[in-house]
């Protein structure tokens, strides 16, 4: 399986698919107003580019005769990694097709190859330096970005490559051009965070992506993206608000956030997420939703009810991925994890009791230097408990640099062996069986595979998410679709009966295709923490009379034996009971001596 975030980035249909350059539009400058779309079906990248003319394309016909005018080429842009990647990704391509550079998904149409990478595991990484490898190898520049050279600037095979640091993503449009020119340059050094208002490139015109942060609190011994992110640089929340706002003006649908440690943002600079997720909704009209990223289990600890109360608000999907890594406390001491399983289950059992069909994806990574079998043990335990809707299963690979790739590797058949152990448990059990005869409010973001649905000769099925973020199919025939044109469906939230469920989906047909949304009161969480002040106090007096009641019944037993017996009975009684006890403490006194 891939990286937990690849595997929600495939739930959004067919992400290889680009819109073709003339259908394309862009966000052009932050805030501005999104462009009626003409073509609903379209999905993938959306960007109109050739409605905007390059700063320094005086000519159009200029450009034509001389292909090195800068901003009149073709670059392609590929992403390996996580949607924090992904959303580097997005704003570089906007950059560059806002100076005029067109967007392309093939290599060979390309004047200039932009490989933005991850350096989560060895595969991720082996596949990135292979594509650079075929860059070069077809004489095309190469520019690369993201963790891996960041993480290390010694990477072989990127000598002769231009390098944007994770924070240099804003000064993309200059590192292609010199590029283009057949200058290498390198842009490594860390500078303040890139600001929010740049213009971007969506990959789904319905869901926009906010990082919130870069880097995090921890030092985990196995991880090499704190080498290349850093430590934690929160953005100021007003931003990211604002971000968020300006959006949904464009038509967004889905937000989403993500970052390195969500649950970790807003200590660097005095605030906190749930403060900025309470801000983020208010500005959130009920025909969208919110999706927060991971978080590790020690920043969310503190803040479970308040992470209670937003996951079950109406307008955010009630899910989270909290990465647990392992189920045995030694093995997590040894990751430097810096929390106990016990927390991790803490934080499991609040949110599945408190927060309405919650659910909880993790992270697990198989064969950690040091891992015994018993321990192992522990991990299939933790999943054969919580039974985790969505798995991440991982083989321990060594990262060049970190703590743990210098320890004693588990050998290499035994890991696969746990990682096929644990594969099998959790193919072994449905989380979606519920589902069955259920009524269920769906969010359509596009279509599912549209490549598989062209080989099998068939339609492409809608694909959308309950408010868990379970994934739901809905075939292209007029009983599923209500009789509605299947293109006028993306972008809204209907209302399906749920027929059949998968593994990883369900699969329904609609009732309404406009649903009743309720709206939610500004006041909501002030409303919450009231009720739930008043319930405390009305739970403080049940048991006060409780512990009158029963204060009563001891006065009165007592009452009743003091009628029994007379005041100098129970006297004389206590007085024996104390001369007795002297006597045998003497006794033992005398045998001791």
């Amino acid at each position: 399986m891939e990286d937990i975030e690849d595997l929600f980035k495939n739930d959004n249909q067919d992400t290889e698919e680009r819109i073709p350059q003339s259908k394309r539009k862009i966000v052009r400058k932050f805030g501005a107003k999104k462009e009626k779309e003409e073509d609903s079906q379209t999905e993938g990248v959306v960007i109109d580019a050739s409605k905007f003319k390059s700063k320094h394309d005086e000519s159009a016909k200029e450009a034509e005769a001389d292909e090195r005018v800068p901003g009149s080429q073709k670059v392609f842009v590929k992403t390996y990694g996580c949607s924090h990647n992904i959303s580097d990704s997005e704003y570089m391509a906007g950059l560059l097709a806002e100076y005029g550079y067109q967007i392309v998904d093939n290599m060979d149409e390309a004047d200039a190859c932009l490989i933005n990478s991850c350096t989560v595991k060895n595969p991720s990484q082996e596949k990135f330096v292979n594509l650079v490898q075929s860059a070069k190898g077809k004489k095309k520049p190469v520019i690369v970005s993201g963790c891996v050279p960041q993480g290390d600037r010694n990477i072989k095979g990127l000598e002769d490559v231009s390098v944007i640091g994770v924070t240099q993503i804003d000064r993309v449009v200059e590192v292609v051009e010199e590029a283009l020119k057949g200058h290498n340059v390198k842009l490594l050094a860390k500078k303040d965070l890139p600001i929010l208002d740049l213009p971007k490139i969506r990959k789904n015109q319905l869901i926009e992506i906010i990082p919130l942060s870069t880097g995090c609190l921890g030092s985990c011994t196995y991880c090499k993206t704190r080498h290349a992110r850093g430590k934690l640089g929160s953005y100021d929340p007003n931003a990211i608000v604002e971000r968020a706002r300006m959006a949904i003006e464009e038509g967004v649908m889905e937000i989403w956030l993500t970052s390195e440690d969500t649950g970790a943002y807003g200590r660097d600079i005095g605030t906190s997420l749930p403060e900025l997720l309470r801000n983020l909704i208010s500005v959130m009209p009920k025909h969208t939703m919110l999706r927060v990223g991971m978080t590790n289990p020690p920043y969310i600890l503190e803040h479970l009810q308040a992470m209670a109360d937003i996951l079950n608000h109406p307008r955010v999907y009630s899910f989270l991925h909290v990465p647990v890594q392992c189920g045995n406390n030694n093995v997590l001491d040894k990751m430097n994890r810096e929390y106990l399983i016990e927390e991790f289950e803490e934080v499991c059992d609040f949110l599945i009791e408190n927060v309405q069909d919650m659910t909880i994806a993790t992270d697990i990574i198989c064969g950690f230097p040091t891992e015994t079998e018993e321990e192992f043990v522990d991990t299939l335990k933790l999943v054969e408990k919580y039974k985790f809707p969505v798995l991440n299963i991982s083989q321990f690979y060594p990262r060049p640099g970190t703590v743990a790739a210098k320890w004693k590797k588990v050998p290499s058949q035994d890991v696969k062996k746990r990682s096929n152990d644990l594969t099998k448990l959790f193919d072994s059990y449905s989380t979606n069986n519920h589902f069955i005869g259920t009524e269920q409010l769906v969010w359509i973001v596009g279509f599912d595979d549209r490549k598989k649905a062209a080989q099998e000769g068939t339609l492409p099925q809608l694909m959308g998410h309950t408010k868990s973020y379970t994934k739901v199919v809905i075939n292209q025939d007029s009983e599923s679709l209500a009789g509605q044109p299947a293109n006028s469906l993306i972008g809204k939230c209907v209302k399906i009966h749920v027929t059949e469920t998968q593994k990883w989906h369900v699969t329904g047909y609609i009732l309404d295709a406009s649903p009743q949304i309720p709206e939610v009161p500004a006041n909501y969480f002030e409303k919450l923490e009231k009720q739930r002040i008043e319930q405390e106090e009305l739970a403080q007096k049940a048991q006060n009379k409780a512990q009158q009641i029963e204060e009563d019944n001891v006065e009165e037993v007592i009452e009743k034996i003091v009628v029994k017996y007379n005041k100098n009975d129970i006297l004389m009684h206590c007085a024996g009971m104390a001369i007795f006890t002297i006597g045998i403490f003497i006794i033992l006194r005398s045998m001791i001596n």
